[in-house]
């Protein structure tokens, strides 16, 4: 069996509470209308008798009732003497009942005109006595309790199903998101298009709020597989020359008349690609762990000033070889909690990567000094610059701002540089123009 659907039974169930509720309602206030009514036909009914009774005069036997009042508010008033003949008014109107007289009895009897409250009261006036009949006629309050309860047979059936069809249209509509979304992800799951997202029709209620958050998680994960796709095309890409290198060199290496000097020279390219590899694969590796949540720094207390500067009088020569002039302005005793292998690499980085884009005859300064709560660290180059459309880019995996220069480097060194900085609670940013050089900043908190 097929179950309902959500705005079916959400349908049904306040359509059929609205239902007992009117069903409860209506009984209710036809019951309580019945009971005032009745309340107040017989207070009617007790006064109109009591009145007649003081009005009722006797002179030597004779009643005089001129100032009777024989019908009021719908009351009829009859006089009867002790044997029941009718006294007064002389005139029958034919409203008379078959009931006997029954001294302050409230009672219902049928008539030939319909259904009658009758109320009797005995009482003697002048040493005579009589009895005082009244009547009201309930046919005119049960017509208006018939008349009330076909209005609410024709009426609550009606409004519950005004009500229902109201609420389904809103159900509905409230619940097209819901189909819109499924529809989105059956098209995503049909022809692998990220790039479509769930309408909002911008309400502000809660199925707008979930269908910005899953439009926000589909550019998420629209993002995660664009880096992906160019990661693995990337990464293709960088690993496929030194593989090219690897196996001409290989053959030439193995050829019958490679000499022993060129046989040499081609072993010390193939090392020079395959150890290129390795740092690659390493730092593809760090970058795989840190995202997987796998990768543990070893924190501990280190003097970045010191740090700093043994990297510098590292790459110092290598600068040298390059043409570079090498700067130095660190301020001493600055500490940072973190881990130092991480940091060493991190400064590595910036510096091969400042004397990798910088001209000939160039300089590239270090420096760091402390900054509020923190230290600031800033290296920068003479270089050709970064162009503004790049400036985001520079932290992707393989980019080259400079495609000539691809030869040169793994093109992971600034998002590693990014990836220990964040992982420090530090952030990164760069200043650059065209043929201006470029600064990187990174702040790190104290430690």
């Amino acid at each position: 069996m097929r179950r309902l659907s959500i705005k079916a039974r959400v349908t049904l169930w306040y359509t059929g509470l609205l239902l007992l509720l009117l069903v409860l309602g209506t009984a209710y206030l036809l019951a309580f209308s019945d009971q005032i009514t009745s309340r107040q036909l017989r207070d009617s009914l007790q006064e109109s008798v009591s009145e007649a009774v003081k009005n009722a005069q006797f002179d030597h036997g004779e009643l005089e009732d001129e100032d009777i009042d024989f019908y009021r508010n719908g009351v009829s008033v009859f006089l009867y003497d002790t044997s029941g003949r009718l006294l007064a008014p002389r005139v029958n109107q034919g409203i008379q009942v078959n009931a006997v007289l029954e001294d302050q009895q409230v009672k219902t009897v049928e008539g030939a005109s319909g259904r009658w409250m009758v109320y009797d009261l005995y009482a003697e006036q002048d040493g005579t006595g009589f009895w005082v009949r009244g009547m009201v006629s309930l046919s005119g309050t049960q017509g208006v309790i018939r008349r009330m309860l076909l209005l609410a047979l024709i009426g609550v059936p009606g409004f519950a199903l005004i009500a229902a069809l109201g609420g389904w249209r809103i159900t509905r509509r409230a619940f097209l998101p819901v189909a819109a979304m499924a529809e989105t992800a059956g098209s995503i799951t049909t022809g692998n298009d990220l790039s479509l997202r769930v309408p909002d029709d911008g309400s502000g209620d809660e199925l707008s709020r979930l269908g910005r958050t899953i439009n926000s998680m589909l550019e998420r994960l629209e993002d995660s597989f664009r880096r992906e796709r160019q990661f693995s095309s990337d990464a293709s890409h960088e690993l496929r020359t030194p593989t090219s290198v690897i196996i001409s060199q290989a053959e030439y290496a193995l050829s019958p008349g490679t000499s022993p000097e060129e046989r040499e020279k081609a072993l010390g390219s193939i090392l020079r690609q395959a150890r290129r590899m390795s740092v690659m694969l390493g730092q593809l590796l760090m970058l795989a762990r840190a995202e997987n949540g796998k990768f543990r720094p070893d924190r501990e207390r280190i003097c970045f000033s010191e740090l700093c500067e043994m990297v510098a009088l590292e790459l110092e020569d290598s600068m040298e070889k390059r043409e570079l002039a090498l700067t130095m302005e660190l301020e001493p005793e600055i500490y940072v909690q973190g881990d130092e292998t991480l940091l060493m690499r991190m400064v590595t980085n910036l510096l091969q990567n400042a004397a990798a884009y910088n001209r000939p005859g160039g300089r590239v300064a270090l420096r760091l000094r402390r900054e509020g709560e923190g230290c600031l660290l800033e290296v920068e180059d003479t270089g050709v610059g970064i162009a503004p459309e790049d400036l985001e880019r520079i932290w992707d995996r393989f980019y080259r701002a400079d495609p000539s220069r691809s030869g040169e480097g793994t093109g992971l060194g600034l998002p590693m540089v990014k990836w220990i900085v964040q992982l420090h609670g530090g952030r990164v940013e760069v200043r650059s123009a065209p043929g201006e050089g470029s600064v990187f900043q990174v702040r790190l908190p104290a430690g």
